[in-house]
């Protein structure tokens, strides 16, 4: 199987399912992160053979990884040492998982009550008592489930007090990105990411909530102007995020109405653009004709105004023939 830690390290190991145990590879995981007698592991399964593991320090006293911050550990932290143990005979029936470790453990009982572990120099395993094992396995439960229960929406007063927190890890933004998702969280007066899938891992769910700022602030940018393509690129990636389990319903609906209004006022405007082309043309085509007749009417002016001159000429020539005839001898 394969173990990765909170910072995405990973480390192969190897599981014995007879002996319900870590063998190879687990002394490079607990030397790698100096593991010591009391820490608090929680193996998260996110793959059929993949554990994002969590480690509560007890050796911190009470202060442990943000996390696990709701948890309260409160044992005496001991390196842990070596040693045998004879193994205790097993059914199949109760080889089935690893054990438990309990959130509270007396001092006195913390030697009994540890993790199973293999023996670092001859892999023999420390086993943990069974007598507890139903009690703290309990109350390990209980205190995850305690983790991984959100504060309700409403009790969340100011931004300072906005933690986002998916999956029982806490999901660090940018200050613009935070800022932005606590106003579309005020909005809907409530966690946007409260249901996401459970096998969502904390890099998937900021990148999911980051993308759901960027398409907002886009819708909140559009323009009557903005392509059909960008609409349906957004739609089609809030989909996605809406089958991952964010709830995004209140951005789809306005992008849907967005996409409706400006196709509406689109086609509207196509239309009455088109409408006026036509009769624009139509304009035209008149002017052309009026310049036609403008241009015969003009062509006539110059006829008869040459035919005016003409008869001019010939008034003036008639009236000289006529006072030459009154102007002639008796």
């Amino acid at each position: 199987m394969t173990l990765e830690d909170e910072s995405g390290k990973e480390y192969k190991a190897t599981y014995i399912a007879e002996r319900t145990a870590l063998s190879a590879g687990w002394k490079a995981f607990s030397a790698g992160h100096k593991l010591v007698e009391g820490d608090v592991l929680v193996f998260h399964l996110v793959s059929s053979s993949k554990f994002k593991v969590y480690i509560v320090r007890a050796f911190k006293s009470k202060k442990v990884d943000d996390s696990f911050s709701s948890l309260n550990v409160n044992v005496h932290a001991k390196p842990i040492r070596s040693r045998r143990m004879k193994r205790r005979k097993r059914t199949a029936k109760n080889a089935g998982c690893l054990e438990l470790f309990p959130l509270n453990l007396p001092s006195a009982n913390v030697e009994n009550n540890s993790l199973m572990l293999l023996d670092t120099k001859n892999e023999h395993l420390v086993d943990q008592s069974e007598n507890d094992s139903k009690e703290l396995s309990s109350g390990l439960v209980d205190g995850i489930r305690s983790l991984a229960s959100i504060i309700d929406f409403q009790e969340v007063k100011s931004i300072d007090s906005f933690i986002i927190t998916v999956n029982g890890s806490r999901i660090e933004l940018s200050e613009h990105h935070k800022t932005k998702y606590y106003e579309l969280c005020c909005s809907q007066n409530s966690f946007l990411h409260d249901h996401l899938l459970k096998s969502i891992s904390s890099k998937l769910a900021a990148e999911i909530i980051a993308q759901t700022v960027k398409i907002a602030e886009a819708i909140k940018g559009c323009k009557l102007s903005t392509s059909q393509a960008d609409y349906l690129l957004w739609d089609k990636t809030l989909k996605g995020f809406e089958l991952l389990g964010m709830n995004v319903g209140f951005l789809q609906a306005r992008l849907n109405r967005l996409m409706t209004l400006s196709s509406e006022l689109q086609e509207a405007v196509e239309s009455e653009r088109y409408r006026i082309s036509l009769e624009q043309d139509h304009m035209k085509d008149e002017k052309k004709c009026l310049e036609v007749k403008l241009m015969k009417l003009k062509e006539a002016m110059h006829r008869l105004d040459a035919e005016i001159e003409s008869l001019k000429a010939n008034a003036e020539k008639h009236e000289l023939m006529f006072q030459e005839e009154v102007n002639a001898a008796w």
